[in-house]
C-alpha cells in the first residue's frame, strides 16, 4: 500500500528530520541549521519510499530492424501553428524602414 505523502505521518517526518540532519553533518554543520536541509531529505526519503515512482512500463517495442529509424510523432504538428512571415503576429505594417518617396508613392 502506498503512502500519501501529503497526509501527517510522525514516522515519515521523523526520517525526514534525522536525513536533514545527517545532510546538514555531511556539508559540516554549517550555520544554517538541519531545517535547511528538510526539502532535499524529504525528496530523497520519497525516493526510497516510492523506488519505482518514475518509471514507466515499456508496452510495445519496435522492431529491431527500425531501431535505428526516428519517427516523429504526427501530433506535434498540430501544436506547430503558423509559420511567422514578414507581416504576421506583428500588425499590419513594415519592419524596416522606407525612403519617404517610396511611402508617398503608395
Amino acid at each position: 500500500m502506498a503512502v500519501n505523502p501529503l497526509e501527517p505521518n510522525p514516522a515519515r517526518d521523523a526520517k525526514i528530520r534525522a536525513k536533514a540532519e545527517e545532510l546538514w553533518k555531511a556539508d559540516g554543520a554549517p550555520h544554517c541549521g538541519p531545517q535547511t536541509y528538510l526539502e532535499q531529505a524529504s525528496e530523497i526519503i520519497g525516493m526510497e519510499e516510492n523506488p519505482d515512482a518514475g518509471e514507466i512500463p515499456v508496452k510495445d517495442l519496435p522492431d529491431p530492424e527500425f531501431a535505428d529509424t526516428q519517427v516523429e510523432d504526427a501530433r506535434i504538428q498540430e501544436n506547430l501553428g503558423e509559420f511567422p512571415e514578414r507581416l504576421t503576429d506583428q500588425g499590419d505594417r513594415d519592419h524596416f524602414p522606407e525612403k519617404e518617396n517610396e511611402r508617398n508613392a503608395q
